[in-house]
Formats: C-alpha cells, sequence, structure tokens
C-alpha cells in the first residue's frame, strides 16, 4: 500500500483541491493501463494507479489549468 501526503503534494504543485487531484491521477492511470504512453520511471511492475500516484507525487506529471477561453480555441 502506498501512503501520500495529499495536502503536500496540493501546495507543492499548486493544486485547487482534491477533486483536481483525483481527476490527475485518474486520467494518468488510465493512459498507463490503456499503454497510450509509456512509465516516466523504472517501475513497470506496479499497477498503473500506483505508478500514476508516484509520477504525480516525484513531479514527473504537471498540472495545467485551461481557461475557458483556451478551451474553446
Amino acid at each position: 500500500m502506498i501512503y501520500v501526503d495529499v495536502a503536500q503534494i496540493m501546495r507543492k504543485y499548486s493544486i485547487p483541491n482534491k477533486y483536481v487531484l483525483a481527476m490527475m491521477i485518474a486520467k494518468r492511470a488510465r493512459a498507463l493501463s490503456e499503454d497510450a504512453a509509456k512509465r516516466l520511471f523504472d517501475g513497470g511492475k506496479d499497477k498503473p494507479i500506483v505508478t500514476a500516484i508516484e509520477e504525480v507525487r516525484d513531479g514527473k506529471v504537471k498540472f495545467v489549468m485551461r481557461t475557458k477561453k483556451a478551451q474553446a480555441s
């Protein structure tokens, strides 16, 4: 089992709330499980959700908030 300090990750990477963090991890885990993205570190034996959490925790996956204006274009 993996323990992650959610509040610390949110502060460190300026993630506005837990919902955004959960969606970010879920999206990365889905990409890993579909083999659409290569793993960013050498840990191929872990489940995709564990790998996604570790990548976010280690800063290997970045959070970018789009504005409504940017989404429309």
